[in-house]
C-alpha cells in the first residue's frame, strides 16, 4: 500500500512538472522508478528497460493531460507537433527495438547517457536564460529543422525515458527564438506522439521474465496506472501555473530538476 501511495505522489509531482515545464515529467520518473522497480523484485538486468518503458507510459499521460488543457486554451500548434513528432517516432522506435530493449543496454550505459544529456541541457539552458526574447523574433523553420529536432528528441526519449522534451524545449526556445510557452506546448504534443508509439512497442516486446498478471511486455500495470493517475490529476495545474510564470523562472526550475538527476546518476556510477 505504501508503494502505491509513493507512486501516486511521484505521479502528481511528475504531472505538475510536465505541465509546468513541458518535458513530460520524465525527469522525475527516471529518478525514482529504478528504486521502486528493484523493490518490487524485478531482475536487475531488466531494470533499465522497465524504467524507460514505465517512465514513457507516465510521460504519455502527462503529455495527454497537458495537451488537452492547451487545446482548450487554443494554445496548441498541430503543424509543428506533427512534423517534429513524425521524425521523432521513426528514430525512437528504431532505437528502442534494435538497441534499448536488448541485453546490450544496461545500467551503466543508461546512467552515462542520462548524465551526458542532462549536463548538455543544463549548460545550454543556463547559457541562454538571460537572453531576452520578444514575440515576432521567432525564426522560420522548415522540414529539415523539424526533422533534426524530431530525430534528436526521439533518440533521447528511447535512450533515457525522458520523453524528448528536454531537447525540444531548449532548442525551440533558444535556437528558434520561440517563447517558452509556445516551445512547451509543441513539446507536450510531440511527447504524446512519440510516447504512445514507444508504449505500444513496449507492450508487445518479449522480456526475460515473461508476462504475468502484473505486466505486459515491459509495462508493469499496477505501477504504470497508479503513476498515471497522479499525472492526469496534476498536469493541468502545471499548465495553469506556467501561464503565470516567466520563461526565466521556468528555465531555472527545469535546470534544478536536471541537476538532481545528474547527481543521482553520478552516485550510481560511483
Amino acid at each position: 500500500m505504501e508503494l502505491y501511495i509513493l507512486l501516486f505522489l511521484v505521479g502528481l509531482i511528475g504531472g505538475f512538472l510536465a505541465g509546468l515545464i513541458g518535458i513530460g515529467g520524465g525527469v522525475m520518473y527516471v529518478l525514482v522508478l529504478p528504486y521502486l522497480l528493484a523493490s518490487m523484485g524485478f531482475p536487475s538486468e531488466d531494470i533499465v528497460q522497465l524504467t524507460i518503458a514505465n517512465s514513457i507510459f507516465g510521460t504519455m499521460f502527462a503529455a495527454l493531460s497537458g495537451n488537452i488543457a492547451l487545446w482548450r486554451r487554443e494554445e496548441f500548434y498541430p503543424k509543428e507537433v506533427l512534423a517534429i513528432g513524425f521524425f521523432g517516432t521513426i528514430v525512437s522506435l528504431s532505437l528502442l527495438y534494435f538497441f534499448v530493449n536488448t541485453p546490450a543496454y544496461q545500467k551503466s550505459e543508461f546512467n552515462v547517457v542520462v548524465i551526458v544529456l542532462m549536463v548538455l541541457i543544463a549548460w545550454r539552458t543556463l547559457r541562454q536564460v538571460s537572453v531576452i526574447r520578444i514575440e515576432g523574433q521567432e525564426k522560420r523553420s522548415g522540414v529539415f529543422g523539424f526533422s533534426i529536432i524530431g530525430a534528436i528528441s526521439g533518440a533521447v526519449a528511447a535512450l533515457s525515458g525522458l520523453g524528448g522534451g528536454t531537447i525540444i524545449v531548449p532548442v525551440l526556445n533558444t535556437g528558434f527564438i520561440m517563447t517558452m510557452q509556445k516551445a512547451k506546448s509543441i513539446s507536450l504534443g510531440v511527447i504524446f506522439i512519440t510516447s504512445l508509439s514507444l508504449t505500444l512497442l513496449n507492450i508487445f516486446s518479449e522480456t526475460s521474465f515473461g508476462a504475468n498478471d502484473y505486466n505486459t511486455g515491459y509495462i508493469v500495470w499496477p505501477l504504470a496506472l497508479t503513476l498515471s493517475l497522479g499525472v492526469v490529476i496534476a498536469s493541468p495545474f502545471g499548465v495553469s501555473v506556467a501561464r503565470r510564470m516567466s520563461g526565466k523562472t521556468i528555465s531555472y526550475i527545469f535546470v534544478a530538476f536536471v541537476m538532481v538527476v545528474i547527481i543521482d546518476k553520478l552516485i550510481q556510477l560511483i
